[in-house]
């Protein structure tokens, strides 16, 4: 029996320390790509096969190492107004960060929140300051719009993002599972006895949520709704960042000519609206708020967890740490957590017609 190929043989053979053929063979930006790849095609050829004891063993003993290296996890928002001293949209990002913050300390990291105004700030000095404060692991929170760009040098940090944003492209993603929750709410809407069920989204929202909230909708009205009661869409362009304020009178036009007799929306404003204008739920319509929130009160909805989110986007970052992954990761994945339906009294058990 052949004498399995080792880290040395591999090393001889390429004319290189052993120490470069560790870092090649996990793919580390600290050797040049030609010579990377050069050392990986050896590895292939000579049969190398790492034995999996001793990698769990130095997967414990560099775990134990960043845990008394790694100085802390930042959190990076850039929901920040300089010019006002306020932070925006504080109630989703804040519970983001919130979730974060306990599940780093829980680990026995220092966290540190990054908040910047991309308006007021570049991007140079926004990299001086979170490798100047020694941070090796960074969750990335949503950005104010889908095109906004951070140009950042991500090769020091180990990352994770939150949302679907093009500027975070090849980073590891965690997100709510919007295209299960949106098939659930409408499935429990139907178990109630709706039968008119309508949607009002926005484009920068859905851009955000990978575009599946809009096509979680339409799929199941395809495919379990009858034609004959199946509601349009109503994408609206109109949003503010921080409150989503739309065109309401679009809305209600849009509710006199489809009736739907539930709606579904991300917020509880639109109820407010439409109250405001003399309409009750669950009496004239039902309402469902797919974020919501406690201080929603007595709407109905679907409880995200947005702690959970930043707690779990922790996880990933510690697991990059504990694996020396550092920037782009070779092949970046997306994580999907679950919520709960919230019963509250905008709804209603329908009779049979």
């Amino acid at each position: 029996m052949s004498n399995p190929t080792t880290i040395s043989s591999i090393a001889d053979k390429a004319g290189v320390s052993k120490s470069t053929v560790t870092l090649a063979l996990k793919n580390s930006p600290k050797v040049v790509e030609e010579k990377r790849l050069k050392i990986q095609k050896i590895a292939r050829e000579l049969g190398y096969k790492p034995n999996p004891l001793v990698t769990a063993q130095m997967a414990h003993i560099r775990q134990k190492k960043k845990q008394k290296l790694v100085t802390s996890i930042g959190f990076l928002s850039t929901w920040y107004d300089e010019d006002h001293h306020q932070r925006l949209r504080w109630p989703i990002i804040g519970r983001f960060c919130a979730g974060a913050k306990t599940r780093a300390e829980e680990l026995g990291f220092v966290f540190e929140l990054f908040e910047f105004d991309l308006n007021r700030i570049s991007s140079s000095r926004i990299q001086q300051i979170l490798e100047s404060r020694n941070i090796d692991g960074l969750v990335l929170a949503p950005l104010q719009t889908s095109t906004e760009q951070i140009n950042l040098d991500w090769a020091p940090f180990s990352l994770s993002t939150i949302g679907y944003y093009n500027a975070f492209d090849k980073i590891h993603r965690v997100f709510y599972d919007n295209f299960h929750c949106m098939q659930l709410v409408m499935a429990r809407l139907v178990e109630y006895g709706y039968k008119r069920i309508g949607f009002i989204t926005n484009q920068e929202t859905e851009t955000r949520g990978g575009h599946f909230w809009g096509g979680a909708y339409l799929e199941f009205q395809f495919r379990l709704i009858p034609e004959n009661q199946r509601v349009p869409l109503l994408s609206m362009t109109k949003l503010e960042t921080d409150l989503e304020t739309h065109d309401f009178e679009k809305i209600h036009d849009w509710y006199l000519k489809h009736r739907p007799d539930v709606m579904i929306s991300f917020l509880d404003n639109t109820l407010h609206y439409f109250e405001s204008r003399g309409y009750t739920a669950p009496e004239d319509f039902g309402y469902m708020a797919l974020t919501w929130t406690k201080d929603m009160g007595d709407c109905s909805g679907y409880n995200q967890s947005l702690e959970g989110v930043g707690a779990t986007a922790v996880d990933v970052v510690v697991d990059g740490l504990n694996r020396n992954e550092r920037g782009m990761p070779r092949n970046y994945s997306t994580t999907l957590l679950e919520g709960k339906f919230i019963e509250g009294k905008s709804l209603k058990m329908r009779l049979p017609e």
